[in-house]
């Protein structure tokens, strides 16, 4: 393999281990006051992609007011999600499991009422701005900005939602409720209003990564399965509640995809990932930066 291949299949990998990595803390965000895992966080990612679609490329919208609008309009769908499927749930400790099947015919209801509408072909959508989906050469190494983008968008969201947790009083909130929920009640903090507020944000967060990922994949309601897939994966590998462990653990999926698609088909690629997730869970437990039950507040 040349030194150029091998640098391309390293930027794809990298750039679609971002995007995994976005799925991932996602997925984080809604768990951390409810430890609920949002089954139809996949669909929420396909709805920012074919919104994203519909308002720039349909409507002509400008790329900020449509993905403005696209982040709203899904975190309005998360909020109704939180509100139907697990809300109840939440409120009846004898169920606390029901959210698997609550969460799950959410995103399966999402799915259909979108193939209903948009159909199932793949559309285009505008790349970031400033932005382009051309091939640049720098070196040995070819890359286009909109993958730039990517990584840029995935580091500084993640680095905003650390900052969050870890220097405001609505994060230590959040944290304190992940904690005991009846204790912070005690405490004048509201879990359900938290709770609420978490699966808007990470609804919202779901939307942003179908937005940018949308021109390197295409808009397609095809897309939220396999996201939801590999961003449970990163979020395995990297441990539950860490988002920088799960954008280390969606690079390296990403890498080792890239790079195991020079010689194997798209279903032992597969079986490879899934590979690296069952040596790295049997080593490491609680993923490569997840802890065992050590308490935060």
């Amino acid at each position: 393999m040349l030194l150029e291949d091998l640098l391309a299949l390293l930027a794809t990998g990298v750039t679609m281990g971002a995007i995994y990595a976005m799925v991932a803390v996602s997925f984080n965000v809604a768990y951390k006051p409810t430890n609920v895992f949002n089954m139809a966080q996949g669909e929420l990612v396909m709805l920012g992609a074919m919104f994203a679609w519909g308002l720039m490329t349909q409507s002509a919208l400008p790329w900020l007011v449509g993905a403005a609008l696209a982040l709203a309009a899904v975190a309005a769908i998360g909020l109704f999600e939180e509100r139907v499927a697990v809300a109840a749930l939440l409120r009846k400790p004898s169920h606390h499991h029901g959210w698997i099947i609550s969460t799950l015919a959410f995103s399966i209801i999402v799915l259909n009422v979108a193939d209903h509408v948009y159909g199932t072909d793949p559309q285009p959508v505008p790349p970031v701005p400033g932005a382009t989906l051309d091939t640049l050469q720098w070196g040995a190494l070819t890359f286009s900005t909109q993958q730039v983008a990517v990584v840029l968008i995935a580091v500084a969201s993640i680095a905003l939602v650390e900052w969050v947790y870890r220097r405001t009083l609505v994060g230590k909130a959040v944290r304190a409720v992940a904690e005991d929920r009846d204790a912070a009640r005690l405490n004048g903090i509201s879990p359900a209003r938290l709770t609420m507020t978490s699966f808007a944000i990470a609804a919202a967060y779901a939307a942003l990564t179908g937005v940018v990922a949308a021109p390197l994949l295409l808009a397609s309601t095809s897309i939220g399965l396999t996201l939801l897939v590999k961003g449970f994966m990163a979020l395995a590998i990297g441990g539950v509640g860490s988002n920088w462990g799960a954008l280390a653990a969606g690079i390296l999926l990403g890498c080792v995809e890239s790079l195991g698609s020079v010689s194997l088909t798209p279903d032992y690629r597969q079986v490879l990932l899934l590979a690296v997730v069952l040596l790295v869970l049997l080593v490491r437990p609680f993923g490569l930066f997840g802890r065992p039950g050590l308490r935060e507040v």
